[in-house]
């Protein structure tokens, strides 16, 4: 999943640097290197609780080029920047007041074009208010939740957990199922099991109910043992 991919090397990332840091909101909106070209990703999302936004960006210049032009910026602005190579590139990070900026840049062959994942946070005391709010969506007993992300887009919001569950995956499913159903969800239908790359037997299940505004779709696959879910839940104004 698209959105799962980008945010995994970028807005959660940025959310994992921000513990023990609880400020003001305010806006956020400064851009430390100039882009060649921007591609929004989500601009109004929340992710773990965070209000955040993530856009793709593609600079001139090398990724030496790039993180040179990011620590000068914040130096000029008195919020030096700090960098951390890791297992999914380089990463570059600055507090400006109330504002976390994260750029995340792959490891890529150097030339003269490099592309980077833009991650900014609004810091604040208090969570963010979802318009999918946790009592409208039942999760899966015994789940724990990975990841969580809101996004907005205009009169519709999407909301999907990832989520750690002990047990099959087809247990797990069929158990989220039955929970929902009693809870007044409709099935609106159910895709093929599907197979895992290398396995011989069918490893995962699926299926979308509904209830009212609210639609949900639902994916179970193992893994070791236990369950990987993801449940995706969006609802129109």
């Amino acid at each position: 999943m698209t959105l799962f991919t980008h945010l995994a090397r970028g807005a959660a990332a940025a959310c994992a640097l921000l513990a023990g840091l609880a400020v003001a909101g305010g806006a956020c909106d400064k851009t430390p290197v100039r882009p060649r070209s921007v591609e929004a990703i989500g601009r109004d999302m929340i992710v773990n609780g965070v209000p955040t936004s993530v856009v793709g960006m593609q600079f001139d210049g090398t990724v030496d080029d790039v993180s040179k032009a990011f620590r000068e910026f914040w130096s000029a602005e008195n919020a030096p920047a700090k960098g951390r190579s890791t297992a999914s590139g380089l990463m570059l990070s600055a507090v400006d007041g109330d504002c976390f900026y994260l750029l995340s840049l792959p490891p890529q062959r150097d030339s003269a074009r490099t592309r980077g994942l833009m991650s900014v946070v609004r810091l604040g005391a208090d969570k963010a208010e979802h318009r999918i709010p946790d009592s409208a969506v039942p999760l899966p007993e015994e789940s724990n939740v990975v990841s969580d992300v809101e996004s907005h887009d205009g009169a519709q919001a999407g909301r999907t957990w990832l989520l750690d569950l002990p047990g099959g995956a087809g247990w797990n499913a069929q158990r989220y199922r039955n929970r929902l159903a009693l809870q007044g969800w409709m099935n609106v239908g159910r895709e093929p099991d599907y197979l895992s790359v290398g396995a011989r037997a069918m490893q995962g299940k699926a299926f979308a109910m509904q209830r009212g505004k609210d639609s949900l779709d639902a994916s179970f696959s193992g893994r070791d043992g236990r369950t990987v879910a993801v449940i995706n839940a969006t609802r129109n104004r």
